[in-house]
């Protein structure tokens, strides 16, 4: 089955009207979509935190499968210590018919220093984790971990021995192939992760900055990227998480932009 080009909801600013997005998105040639539901808390008027979010997530399913451009993914306010609002992302994501959740690994200790034994990392993320896997099963949800930008998250090796230590069919992970590439680590340390990622966040940075870019307009090299994944047997979509320069360009810019960020989809995932 072809991988689907999935793009996140984040390629619009806090508070656009999600409505407008999966038509606009739809129009563009998008496959499947991202929630980005952290992008939903900007403030207590916010659908997503009413008491009626689950009409709301309702009627997103209902437009985004009439506009043939489904939620297959998600992504969780906050890390694994934010408490209750994963369980009303879980719960939200469901109803969208968005499969993988992405729940960020906590990375700071109660003081704010990070995180940087691995061995400490994975205790407290799989500690604080655990409980929701429960309701990730009743939702038929998959939490997945990502490696991100600071302490023991920023190797992906350290993602995967926190999947071994939860052990659970509804908990996997997201390999983001820009924060690897701005912490200093090229494609091939894909091989020395014995889990294969259910799930990518694709974007491009020069290695100095977590840009968040079109794939293609940082240095990248994604021949070697798909080869690798290719080599590792990943079977999951194209999820795009260049959200910066559509996110930050003028509204009438935006159709422009994520064209060819479609674009560049399509010619990742034909390597694939």
């Amino acid at each position: 089955m072809k991988p689907r080009i999935v793009t996140t909801t984040s390629v619009f600013p806090k508070g656009y009207p999600a409505e407008k997005a999966i038509e606009r998105l739809a129009s563009i040639g998008f496959e499947a979509l991202d929630m980005a539901f952290d992008y939903w808390v900007y403030s207590k008027e916010s659908p997503f935190l009413s008491d009626d979010y689950i009409l709301w997530a309702e009627n997103l399913r209902e437009l985004s499968e009439k506009k043939g451009i489904p939620y297959t993914h998600s992504h969780c306010p906050g890390g694994a210590d934010s408490g209750d609002i994963i369980g009303r992302t879980v719960k939200a994501a469901s109803i969208l018919g968005a499969k993988y959740m992405v729940l960020h690994p906590m990375y700071r200790e109660e003081d704010q220093s990070e995180i940087t034994d691995p061995e400490r990392f994975i205790r407290l993320n799989a500690e604080y984790t655990k409980p929701w896997i429960e309701k990730a099963a009743e939702h038929d949800v998959i939490i997945l971990s990502e490696n991100l930008e600071t302490g023991a998250s920023i190797d992906p090796r350290n993602i995967v021995e926190l999947v071994k230590e939860i052990n659970s069919e509804n908990f996997g992970w997201c390999y983001d192939v820009g924060h690897a590439n701005y912490m200093g680590f090229k494609s091939d340390i894909l091989k020395e992760c014995d889990i294969t990622p259910l799930s990518l966040h694709i974007h491009d940075n020069d290695g100095g900055y977590d840009d968040h870019l079109i794939p293609g307009d940082g240095n990248i090299d994604f021949n070697d990227f798909t080869s690798l994944l290719k080599e590792i047997g990943y079977r999951g979509d194209c999820v795009l998480e260049a959200h910066s320069q559509s996110k930050e360009a003028q509204d009438s810019e935006r159709d422009a932009i994520l064209t060819h960020l479609l674009e560049q989809a399509e010619i990742i995932r034909a390597n694939m």
